[in-house]
């Protein structure tokens, strides 16, 4: 048989490859098990039915799914080798960037006395550790979710999966939390973050080497 031959032969019936993606199913089941670690260890507000009647509850649970979303993205970036994360990771910093331009401009439009009130609130001290646990129950399912991908730089790729992780549990975090100034939310919501993404890339370096 003659080269080209052969080459038709092997080719004949192949179809393209669907690009590798995050498995929604297993993302669900993360946003899931979020929600039920906030409402089992911590409990939602009691003010829940008011909060969701204003825009501050979903200013805030916005600025948390626009995390979520740009570190999937970037998450899927890094998974596909060769392909560039340029711009989830641009999106993911001006997002970040947008929140804290917010606060800002918050403290610096509220009296002296009550800036310190709007940055910290009454929960700063233990906003972002809550974040960080609640995003426990919700890690397993996204590094699930991730089987399907083949990142080549698995520390970055670990980090991306941590932000992920850490918007989910943030989002559901909003279902407990009272805070909803720009300025805390900027801050504290992104140091748990920030805390799960800094885990994820200890993990990922190891977890996710070929």
């Amino acid at each position: 048989m003659k080269t080209d031959d052969l080459i038709d032969a092997l080719g004949a019936g192949a179809e393209p490859v669907r690009p590798a993606r995050l498995n929604l199913a297993a993302l669900m089941v993360a946003a899931a098990a979020a929600v039920l670690a906030v409402l089992f260890l911590l409990g939602m507000r009691p003010d829940l039915g008011a909060a969701v009647q204003g825009p501050a509850f979903w200013a805030k649970a916005a600025y948390t799914a626009a995390l979520a979303v740009a570190g999937g993205w970037l998450v899927v970036r890094l998974g596909r080798p060769g392909a560039s994360a340029q711009a989830p990771a641009l999106a993911l910093a001006a997002i970040v960037g947008a929140a804290v331009l917010a606060g800002a401009v918050e403290i610096l439009l509220s009296t002296p006395e009550a800036r310190m009130e709007v940055w910290l609130g009454d929960t700063w001290r233990y906003c972002s550790v809550n974040i960080l646990r609640v995003s426990v129950f919700a890690a397993p399912f996204i590094w699930l979710s991730a089987r399907g991908l083949a990142p080549t730089r698995p520390a970055r790729a670990g980090a991306a999966m941590g932000v992920l992780t850490g918007a989910l549990g943030a989002t559901a975090y909003g279902l407990h939390c009272p805070e909803a100034t720009a300025a805390f939310v900027a801050t504290w919501y992104a140091l748990g973050v920030l805390l799960c993404g800094g885990i994820g890339a200890l993990l990922g370096r190891h977890a996710l080497r070929w």
